[in-house]
């Protein structure tokens, strides 16, 4: 941890110990229990996998210097411990060591923020857990990618909520320390951004307008639309999202030629949901991603095998059923995607599919109120030879205090 970070942490710590004088403080601890393995379809690809015990513990807190202006403070730790033998392969889920061939036997991650609040404004530096189209947190694995840089967010009015960020390094889910933020291996001094996120028709219809450069790599530019309706006893659910990407400065990355469109529609009544989309990716170049397998989650259906291919158009087919007539908390969902035409060197004609089955059960009430689990299954298939099956197991609990 740098000496900035260590000055940042100590800040919030000695904040932290005004307790009585501070308008509020929350803290809130996460246990993840986590067992994921991946096998190949290929004989000669071994399996990847590990089994580890993660913990989660974030604070937050204020303190007031008026009615309208107040001190804001964050501090988190993460840390993971693995339980399973070394397999000696990189999982993206523990740390692992290229030189050395082995998986941390731990890992860790500490940060913190200061910031100021006034009214319904606040700026803060030091860690951001954002979720922008271009950045987000993930919640998938053990440990999750954080952020660090700047942010403002204003409440501008009771529908329209701007943030406008500056992010100089992020610690991937896999990592322990800051870095600059990577794709591809190229470096980028920082990510500056302005997310605008409008509300109307009493909430139904939410628009999101993303503006961000990625210095040196390539500018991004999204907008989101979803309208959520009801007739009679049936739901509406309908999801479309663009992007446009575009390289800038020195284009470490070469010629970026990429859109993407995604719309997918989803229909519910009782406890069944069931959705039908479309993905297209447009141009001669894969979609980017930061480095550290950091989603897309503004996807319109974010899934592992991703389809962000060149050229590649998919189908997307999703149902799921809230199972709580049975078992309060269970819900189950199936999906399905086929992607179809994309490109590798320059050569048309590839396909890929996936087919997920999630279940998920959480404890709403009583004594074991907080706890999770979860099972996710995945089949993946591609054209060159990269297809496998994976299963992840969950296991959370969550206090809050």
């Amino acid at each position: 941890m740098n000496k900035q970070m260590t000055v940042l942490l100590l800040i919030a710590i000695a904040a932290g110990v005004n307790y009585a004088s501070a308008k509020e403080i929350n803290f809130d601890v996460t246990l993840k229990n986590l067992y994921a393995k991946r096998d190949f379809d290929a004989a000669n690809r071994a399996s990847i996998g590990s089994w580890s015990q993660g913990v989660i513990a974030r604070a937050n807190g204020q303190h007031e210097f008026s009615d309208e202006t107040a001190l804001l403070y964050t501090g988190s730790l993460q840390y993971a411990q693995r339980l399973s033998e070394d397999q000696h392969r990189n999982d993206m889920i523990i740390p692992f060591d290229q030189n050395r061939q082995e998986q941390a036997s731990e890992y860790k991650k500490i940060a913190g923020s200061v910031g100021v609040k006034h009214k319904q404004y606040q700026i803060s530096w030091g860690e951001q857990w954002v979720d922008t189209p271009l950045a987000t947190t993930d919640y998938s694995r053990q440990l999750l990618t954080i952020y660090q840089g700047w942010l403002y967010s204003g409440q501008l009015n009771p529908q329209l909520k701007v943030d406008v960020g500056y992010l100089d390094k992020f610690s991937p889910r896999n990592e322990d320390k800051f870095r600059k933020i990577t794709v591809n291996n190229q470096e980028s001094d920082g990510l500056a951004y302005l997310d605008l996120k409008y509300k109307a028709l009493q909430g139904n219809l939410q628009t999101q307008i993303f503006l961000s450069e990625l210095e040196d790599l390539y500018n991004q530019y999204s907008v989101g639309l979803q309208y959520k309706t009801q007739m009679d006893d049936l739901r509406f659910n309908s999801k479309f999202r663009y992007y446009y990407t575009t390289e800038n400065g020195a284009e470490y990355l070469g010629k970026i030629d990429n859109q993407y469109f995604g719309i997918l529609q989803e229909v519910a009544y009782g406890p069944n949901t069931f959705g039908i989309g479309l993905q297209k990716i447009e141009g001669k170049s894969d979609f980017p991603m930061l480095d550290g397998a950091v989603p897309v989650l503004s996807y319109v259906n974010w899934t592992q095998g991703t389809f962000n291919k060149a050229n590649e158009l998919s189908y997307h087919f999703t149902f799921n059923h809230d199972v709580s007539w049975l078992l309060p908390g269970l819900s189950v969902m199936a999906r399905y995607v086929d992607g179809q035409n994309y490109i590798i060197k320059g050569q048309k004609g590839y396909d890929e599919s996936e087919l997920d089955f999630i279940a998920n059960y959480r404890v709403n009430e009583g004594m074991l109120k907080g706890l999770g689990f979860q099972w996710l299954n995945l089949n993946y298939k591609n054209d060159v030879q990269g297809s496998y099956q994976e299963n992840r197991f969950f296991t959370t609990y969550t206090l809050k205090f």
